[in-house]
């Protein structure tokens, strides 16, 4: 015990480092490896994805869209939540991926304010010209390809599409939604994030909207209508919130 007073001003210090780097591009802190990590057990299953054959779990968020502060708000979240940081479980799909990314247990005084940023820059993005990197086992790949947000969704969602070429002309069609949710009976905001990534420029048979109610259920979460508020004021219990998906 009486190493803990010596510590702190460490951890304050590696607390300020890790915001200050997700603020750039490139998700620096993420530190996205091709170490896995343990499944959560929050996390959609192998047999929860149709015609999945393999799944394994890595820190970090594995496709991350350079719009603004989108995947930096869930980064920083993360750092507030436990254990620590965003974890991803990457399944393998045919010829596409399919991304579950789980920021659950936000400690924040400001619950609602990490989603309503995702949905703000979102909408700012829409229609511009965006770099996309690809965390994957081997070397970091990128593409460049038209952000378009996704139109129609509930306040409890944000979402966009959109098709990258690399480098090398290689193509991929991504499809992505946020989903403000609340676990522990409303008492515990957090964010899922659903993602399909195509190896052409077409969308994926397996869309997001399709996993999200099973991704609800694995977690114990509810999707929380406060989320889009931005304004700072205690976390309120939402009521269950049906998604009308089958």
């Amino acid at each position: 015990m009486r190493h803990v007073h010596a510590l702190k001003p460490f951890l304050v210090l590696a607390l300020a480092a890790g915001l200050a780097a997700g603020c750039g591009h490139g998700g620096a802190d993420q530190e996205a490896t091709a170490t896995p990590e343990p499944i959560p057990a929050a996390a959609l299953t192998l047999a929860d994805v149709p015609g999945a054959t393999t799944q394994a779990a890595y820190r970090g968020i594995r496709v991350e869209v350079l719009c603004k502060r989108v995947e930096t708000n869930i980064r920083n979240a993360a750092l507030r939540s436990n254990p620590n940081h965003t974890v991803t479980v990457e399944h393998k799909v045919g010829d596409a991926t399919v991304h579950e990314t789980l920021a659950l247990g936000l400690n924040t005084i400001w619950p609602n304010g990490r989603f309503a940023g995702i949905a703000s820059d979102i909408a700012a993005c829409d229609g511009g010209n965006q770099e996309v990197q690809f965390w994957s086992e081997g070397p970091l790949e990128s593409g460049r390809g038209t952000f378009h947000a996704t139109v129609g969704l509930p306040d409890t969602l944000a979402g966009f599409t959109m098709t990258t070429t690399g480098e090398d002309g290689a193509k991929h069609h991504i499809e992505r939604i946020y989903a403000a949710v609340t676990t522990n009976n409303g008492e515990h905001p957090g964010v899922i994030v659903l993602t399909t990534v195509s190896n052409t420029d077409q969308p994926a048979a397996l869309a997001p909207m399709d996993l999200l109610d099973t991704a609800l259920q694995r977690a114990n979460a509810t999707l929380d209508p406060t989320a889009i508020t931005t304004d700072i004021r205690p976390h309120t219990t939402p009521q269950p919130t049906n998604t009308g998906q089958g």
